[in-house]
């Protein structure tokens, strides 16, 4: 059995269900059972924060070029549905989805529709220095303090959110071994180590900097791992989670949670722990 209940965090909402980053995927975490949501923000041209993964809109959109480039305005019209449709190969959308929930949301309107119905983990996209005082003014904004989690994949923003607040939670997600070897902001450092050792080293990092959770490729998560974490006075939960088998893994070993594109299957697997 669990000693604790093992977080299921919905990856870009429910977004084998429904156009990742938006409302639709969002509402439909929520009806699968998921009390907990991941997404990710950057800002517009317009310095407004909005709710998107990739650098450019190019993949899954009509527009071409990067997000920074455009209002969110015109963000805001720009519906995911087809991109997702065509992605999932699926003959109809999720019942879940309609047309208003499937574009772009600002950050502001998922805190306006949703509020405190879920737990967030906003991850911060690109290198904007002002994106984390703007999302820590939209979560003072909406009194969500206490619901909300901080991630990236960079340090420096991290760090910038803790000198704004003490007491918002960090989780510092670490690269897979592949990224480790290339990352601008740690090559010289991580050059010619283990990827073991090159986990010791993040986790120092982001002990240091007094972040509470680091996120970890669930493939290389191992018992070392949680060990030297603990040690050093951090959680660790998973992502790339490809299936309940990965979920499985990652309870036995004795991680917190981890996101998954589908809550709900997730959720009804670890009802037997």
């Amino acid at each position: 059995m669990m000693q604790r209940p093992f977080q299921i965090i919905a990856h870009r909402g429910a977004s084998a269900s429904a156009p990742e980053n938006t409302l639709s995927a969002f509402r439909s975490a929520i009806s699968q059972g998921a009390q907990q949501i991941e997404l990710d923000v950057r800002l517009s041209a317009d310095e407004q924060v909005v709710v998107f993964h990739d650098d450019q809109l190019d993949q899954k959109t009509h527009l071409r070029g990067r997000v920074r480039h455009y209002d969110a305005e015109i963000l805001e019209q720009v519906d995911l549905l087809p991109w997702f449709k065509k992605k999932t190969e699926l003959p109809r959308a999720d019942s879940v989805i309609s047309s208003l929930d499937t574009c772009i949301p600002r950050l502001e309107r998922v805190f306006q529709q949703l509020g405190n119905q879920v737990y967030y983990h906003i991850e911060l996209k690109g290198w904007d220095d002002r994106l984390p005082l703007l999302v820590l003014r939209a979560v003072d904004a909406f009194k969500l303090q206490g619901r909300v989690t901080l991630t990236s994949f960079s340090k420096k923003p991290l760090t910038e959110i803790r000198k704004l607040s003490s007491e918002v939670p960090i989780t510092f997600l670490l690269r897979d071994a592949a990224d480790a070897i290339t990352s601008r902001e740690f090559r010289p450092e991580l050059d010619g180590l283990s990827l073991s050792k090159i986990h010791e080293y993040w986790l120092r990092v982001a002990s240091e900097a007094q972040f509470q959770w680091v996120g970890i490729r669930a493939r290389d998560i191992t018992e070392e791992t949680i060990q030297v974490a603990r040690s050093l006075g951090l959680e660790v939960r998973g992502w790339g989670v490809k299936n309940v088998g990965d979920v499985g893994k990652l309870i036995h070993l004795g991680t917190i949670g981890a996101t998954v594109d589908w809550p709900g299957k997730a959720l009804d697997f670890i009802k037997g722990f």
